[in-house]
């Protein structure tokens, strides 16, 4: 396939990668035109971590009346996809500082923030501070019962062009009677690396994977069809985003920002979101590919 963007119509975002980074290295050799700094080695003022954990609370009350869990996972996707993208020590300021903070505030926005947060990011210290404030007596979110509740995976599909140039990995979700299915194309000459997410409601996912036979069809590109073990599934998921995420750093990934992109979350933020899902299936057979492999 000599356009791996032919095999679905959801490839926005890292299309042409070679060419894209070939290019990112001419501009870097211009240099830009100087911009004011608003940092607060360059303004004079001083970084206050409380507005940040103010700001991010006070974000927090737009998912406290949502009705389906899943929004409240993907305001902690972005927080926490912003985080790993931001560089090393993130961590450790989400333990030891962020979550405390949060907690401290005791308020039904700081429960949903940390609920949220441990629900994407699996973090020990934000489940426990969740239960002591919800043990003390803050109102826990409408969703947040719906949310713990079992999530079963449906069929693990995997589509190919025949030279094994570019997959699409699809695979949905149900709980609580809502089912949502994710879509990830994988670009193999590339280091395997994802190109994008798509989310879809689960209903529409067999549609999704109609679009993307009829378009082979009209490009005249043989697309197989393949049923994985959900172990598999989650090794070539894993895989493809550890990849993606080693060319993300390398080439200076922008944060997160969802409000800019039309279509929904963006790539980090379902990324997030598509990690946390993996953990839902068993533990590969064998161990993470080594980048490149």
């Amino acid at each position: 396939m000599v356009n791996h963007g032919r095999m679905s119509p959801v490839s926005r975002r890292r299309k042409d990668v070679k060419s894209r980074r070939s290019g990112q290295r001419v501009l870097r050799s211009v240099p830009p035109p100087p911009e004011p700094c608003d940092c607060p080695a360059c303004t004079g003022e001083e970084f206050d971590p409380q507005d940040m954990i103010d700001t991010l609370v006070a974000g927090a009350a737009d998912v406290l009346t949502v009705d389906d869990p899943l929004e409240a996972e993907l305001f902690g996707a972005t927080f926490l996809a912003a985080g790993d993208l931001a560089g090393e020590g993130f961590a450790e300021a989400l333990t030891e500082g962020i979550v405390p903070a949060v907690a401290e505030a005791g308020t039904a926005e700081s429960l949903a923030l940390l609920i949220a947060l441990d629900a994407v990011g699996d973090v020990p210290e934000a489940a426990a501070a969740a239960v002591r404030l919800a043990g003390a007596g803050v109102p826990k979110p409408g969703w947040a019962d719906e949310l713990r509740e079992p999530m079963r995976v449906g069929p693990c599909r995997r589509f190919a062009d025949t030279d094994e140039s570019a997959s699409m990995l699809v695979c949905s979700f149900d709980r609580g009677g809502r089912s949502h299915g994710f879509v990830l194309q994988a670009d193999h000459t590339d280091c395997d690396a994802a190109v994008d997410i798509l989310l879809v409601p689960g209903e529409a996912l067999d549609e999704v994977v109609e679009a993307m036979r009829a378009e082979g069809q009209r490009a005249g590109v043989t697309v197989t069809e393949e049923e994985l073990d959900p172990g598999e599934f989650r090794w070539q998921v894993e895989r493809a985003l550890a990849a993606r995420a080693v060319h993300d750093r390398e080439d200076g990934a922008e944060l997160p920002d969802d409000d800019e992109d039309d279509d929904g979350p963006g790539y980090p933020t379902l990324a997030a979101l598509f990690r946390a899902r993996m953990r839902v299936l068993p533990e590969p057979s064998r161990p993470p590919a080594p980048h490149g492999d």
